[in-house]
C-alpha cells in the first residue's frame, strides 16, 4: 500500500455517535435474494461460489438518512473457504452516485462458526442517500451462511 495513503488511514477519526443505532432493516426468507447463488434454508442465507466473485443480495431503499453512520451488520459461518470472503456495501447519494464501503478488516477463511462481521457507511450532512447494495465477495470457493441480515443507522456529530 502506497504510505501516503497508510498514513491518511490511520488518521482517519469517525464522527462521534449522538445516540444508539437504530434497527431500520432485518432481512428475513421472505424477501428474495438478487443473485442465484445465495438461498434460504430455514432462516439463514446460504451463499455458496466455485471462484472469486461478488455475490449480490439485496438492496435496500433507505428511509431519510443523512449525518449518520449506516451499518451492514451479518451473523456469518464459512465452510471450507479457499480463500478469503468479506462483506461489500454500496450506498447512493442522489447528484453525488454511488461509494462503497469493503469489510477488507473482517475478511474470513477456511471454516467457522458464526460471529459478526459489519461495516459501516458515513454519511455527512446533506449526504442523502436513497439506497443500499448488500453483497458479500469470495476471493475464491466456498460457502458463506448468513442469518440476523441487518441495516442499522446512528446518528452522528456533525
Amino acid at each position: 500500500m502506497f504510505k501516503w495513503l497508510k498514513n491518511l488511514l490511520a488518521a482517519f477519526q469517525p464522527p462521534q455517535p449522538t445516540g444508539p443505532a437504530v434497527l431500520l432493516h432485518q432481512f428475513s426468507p421472505a424477501e428474495p435474494t438478487i443473485s442465484g447463488d445465495a438461498s434460504w434454508s430455514g432462516e439463514e442465507l446460504k451463499i455458496a461460489s466455485d471462484q472469486a466473485a461478488t455475490i449480490r443480495l439485496f438492496e435496500y431503499v433507505l428511509p431519510s438518512s443523512e449525518q449518520c453512520m449506516l451499518t451492514y451488520r451479518v451473523q456469518a459461518s464459512t465452510q471450507n473457504l479457499a480463500s478469503s470472503a468479506y462483506l461489500e456495501l454500496w450506498c447512493r447519494v442522489p447528484g453525488f452516485g454511488e461509494s462503497f464501503s469493503r469489510g477488507l478488516h473482517q475478511k474470513v477463511t477456511g471454516t467457522n462458526d458464526f460471529m459478526t462481521l459489519e461495516i459501516p457507511f458515513y454519511l455527512r450532512k446533506g449526504q442523502a442517500a436513497d439506497l443500499l447494495k448488500l453483497n458479500i465477495v469470495f476471493e475464491g470457493a466456498g460457502e458463506v451462511r448468513m442469518k440476523e441480515i441487518q441495516v442499522l443507522s446512528t446518528p452522528l456529530a456533525s
